[in-house]
């Protein structure tokens, strides 16, 4: 079954204790990937409405860009579609914050995401009332991301006002 999912986008791995959020959709990823977690058969979703879904397999659909055709056949760039179970269920934010208590502080990333104890991070988690808050928790809009191409454009911009004003300066005084 095709999903139209409302972002942003939960994806439960029970198995490494994580959550990954997504913001918008991005279907892709390596083949060594896709073949390694067996296309995320049995993984969870949870979307921004509240509603829970099943994947039933993700199948690779073709390369993506100059990486995709060159280089070692499993380090290749993919798209990939996602097919999901029939059966959809209501993931309410509490039900979901609960599982995010149990699950990530038992993850490897936890202590790299600068926690000191689970106490400070369930209290964050159950202070969230949206999903779009508790998905700040972990990964920020793709437009508050950093980004060397905008920092570089905004220093640019300011050099050259400052050039400018300087040189105006200098020339009137």
């Amino acid at each position: 079954m095709k999903a139209a999912l409302k972002y942003p986008v939960f994806y439960l791995a029970p198995a490494e204790h994580m959550v990954y959020v997504f913001w918008r959709e991005e279907h892709v990823t390596t083949r060594r990937l896709l073949a390694e977690a067996d296309g995320w058969a049995g993984q969870e979703v949870v979307d921004a409405s509240g509603r829970c879904y099943t994947i039933r397999r993700c199948r690779e659909t073709g390369p993506v860009g100059f990486y995709g055709h060159v280089g070692p056949t499993d380090r290749r760039t993919v798209r990939y579609d996602t097919d999901f179970e029939e059966t959809v269920c209501d993931c309410p934010l509490p039900e979901l914050q609960a599982w995010i208590v149990r699950e990530y502080p038992r993850s490897e990333w936890f202590r790299e995401a600068c926690w000191r104890n689970a106490a400070d991070f369930r209290q964050e988690v159950f202070r969230c009332r949206s999903f779009e808050e508790l998905a700040r928790m972990f990964r920020c809009r793709p437009e508050e991301e950093p980004s060397i191409r905008r920092n570089m454009t905004r220093f640019l911009a300011v050099a050259l006002v400052v050039g400018v004003v300087i040189w105006l300066l200098a020339r009137y005084t």
